[in-house]
């Protein structure tokens, strides 16, 4: 046997079967395909729709649901659920409750801001979590619910998908992958040389080696004594240190033991993730760990040092409940990333910055990135195994990651990452010297894609930093424009809004300048010239790839030209006079 076919026998496939089984929905709502099962047939599903909904039945089922989400009080929601079994079942939908909390949690949260009050947020009065959205903000209790049944009259994807997504269970999907993955995590060692994620020994794993192999790719470092390298705390730890610090999980900031009642017990699609960077709590647990040491070296502590105090957010506590996580995106500001598990299981998939991740559209400059809802319907819509066939083509890289190890995330990179079980993680970003040239590019050519820098901070480090090293600038030019911005800020009325959001305005925030000068000004001073020099070739480079882009739209633009001169659908604009 030739060692190819023995590594496919000694290879699962990490293709997944999209086809799962769900306990029946609470009220009884079937799939659209049932109804041709079960002989229930357009005119039927008509009659009833009539009959249940009233003149709502004129619309399509997808305006239905959105005009339903224009209702803004919990008591007129749950007055038209009552009109009928049918409406019961729409307004019955999670994802209507849940975005009536955040939306009213959000409104509460900017007029507390305004007021520069600190106030307990309790949208409609919610000061308990019920088990779902829905139960919590009418106060319910588990025998209070109806739930109205059906009764074989509703066929509705668009209402069981979501709950279909709500119950499954990714340690049966994803079997094989963690069995034969815990394998490798066990060995140290990547044991899928083909799309794996490499694993090192921590101990084992020089700066050297990161540099000039490992710089842009994914690699997860596990030490010897694995048990005692990270904390290993979950979320009941976190709580009973923490009971009532407040934590942010997306849209919404709650008391920790508030999220664990939500994290044990939801009926939400994609759970909410906390993922949380300035907590009280933070300052302590940033104290109780160490980064692997070839990830200490990082160019962006000088925002946060000697007086300038403009860094973005880069340090982040994170938990989630099983099938939450994150869906694809790049990390900020082009800067890398590591991600330790201190309990729990978590599968990446990971993309190189060039190969556009399954499912995801964005536009040419990445600024707008469009994917399914969450993570769970990518899975079972098909994406997750199309990613495998891109790995099988060396376009992709799939892991899963265990309990104290590190994985780390190359700059640029797409990722999206689902926790198998309950975990909690710490990560940060950071900026090794490698992707320096990278980083600078961003905050010179992409300035409408830069992010966490917030303005008043800005123009406070900045002012520090002139302060200090004013006659120590030897580039006039960036002294100029650091200066200019500075009386620019003196007649403008400034909030500590990101600069990313202002960077259309008047003020142009010179980023590049300041971290040009914040490195000349440091320790890291030596590795600047190589770096703008690096930062030339990459100019050079992207100039020459617009200006192919521009010939191929300009041949395009002829060709367009071309075929609109003749009436017919398609001509080489030969007259029919010409034939002979």
């Amino acid at each position: 046997m030739n060692q190819d076919a023995k590594k496919q026998r000694m290879l699962p496939s990490y293709r997944v079967s999209t086809f799962t089984s769900a306990p029946r929905h609470p009220l009884g709502v079937k799939p659209s395909g049932n109804a041709i099962m079960e002989g229930f047939g357009p005119k039927e599903r008509a009659e009833a729709r009539g009959k249940l909904l009233g003149h709502l039945a004129i619309f399509p089922e997808e305006l239905l649901v959105e005009v339903l989400t224009y209702i803004t009080t919990p008591e007129d929601l749950r007055n038209l659920g009552h009109a009928s079994r049918m409406l019961y079942a729409y307004t019955y939908d999670e994802e209507l409750w849940r975005k009536m909390y955040t939306n009213e949690f959000i409104r509460m949260e900017q007029a507390a801001r305004a007021d520069s009050k600190p106030v307990v947020l309790k949208p409609y009065g919610c000061d308990q979590w019920k088990g779902s959205w829905r139960k919590t903000i009418l106060k319910l209790g588990d025998d209070q619910e109806a739930c109205l049944q059906v009764r074989d009259t509703l066929y509705s994807d668009l209402l069981y998908r979501p709950y279909q997504c709500s119950q499954v269970d990714y340690k049966t999907i994803f079997r094989k992958v963690i069995d034969f993955e815990r394998r490798s995590s066990n060995l140290v060692c990547n044991l899928n040389p083909d799309f794996g994620i490499d694993r090192f020994d921590e101990s084992q794993f020089d700066e050297e080696k990161f540099r000039k192999e490992y710089i842009d790719k994914p690699f997860i470092l596990r030490a010897k004594d694995n048990d005692a390298r990270w904390p290993g705390w979950d979320l009941a730890y976190l709580v009973s240190k923490y009971p009532q610090v407040k934590f942010r999980q997306e849209s919404v900031t709650w008391p920790l033991s508030h999220y664990a009642d939500y994290f044990k017990k939801n009926r939400d699609e994609s759970p909410l993730y906390l993922f949380d960077c300035a907590s009280e709590a933070m300052e302590k647990i940033k104290n109780q760990y160490a980064p692997p040491d070839v990830f200490q070296k990082d160019f962006f502590t000088l925002f946060q040092q000697d007086g300038v105090q403009c860094r973005p957010d880069h340090r982040w506590l994170i938990a989630g409940p099983a099938r939450s996580g994150s869906t694809f995106h790049k990390d900020p500001n082009q800067t890398s990333a590591w991600n330790a598990v201190l309990s729990g299981m978590k599968l990446w998939v990971m993309l190189p910055p060039d190969v556009a991740p399954p499912g995801v559209s964005t536009d040419k400059e990445e600024e707008e990135v469009t994917s399914p809802v969450g993570i769970t319907e990518w899975v079972l819509s098909g994406y997750y195994n199309d990613a495998v066939n891109l790995a099988q083509q060396g376009k992709c890289r799939i892991g899963v990651q265990f309990a104290s190890e590190c994985i780390y995330v190359p700059a640029g990179w797409w990722h999206t990452v689902i926790n198998i079980t309950d975990s909690v993680a710490l990560t940060e970003n950071f900026v090794p010297e490698p992707i320096l040239p990278r980083v600078l590019n961003f905050f010179k050519n992409k300035t409408k894609q830069i992010s966490g820098f917030h303005m008043k901070d800005l123009v406070a480090s900045i002012e520090s930093f002139l302060e200090l090293q004013r006659g120590n600038i030897g580039n006039k030019t960036n002294l100029t424009l650091l200066e200019e911005f500075l009386d620019q800020s003196k007649t403008s009325q400034l909030d500590n809004e990101d600069c990313g959001v202002l960077n259309a305005s008047e003020i142009a925030a010179p980023l590049y300048e300041f971290f040009c000068e914040l490195i000349q000004q440091s320790d890291y001073r030596g590795a600047l010239p190589a770096a703008q020099q690096a930062l030339k070739d990459i100019e050079i480079r992207d100039a020459q790839q617009q200006q192919t882009s521009r010939v191929n739209i300009k041949d395009s633009e002829k060709w367009m030209e071309l075929t609109k001169m003749s009436e017919s659908p398609f001509s080489f604009c030969f007259d029919a006079d010409d034939d002979a």
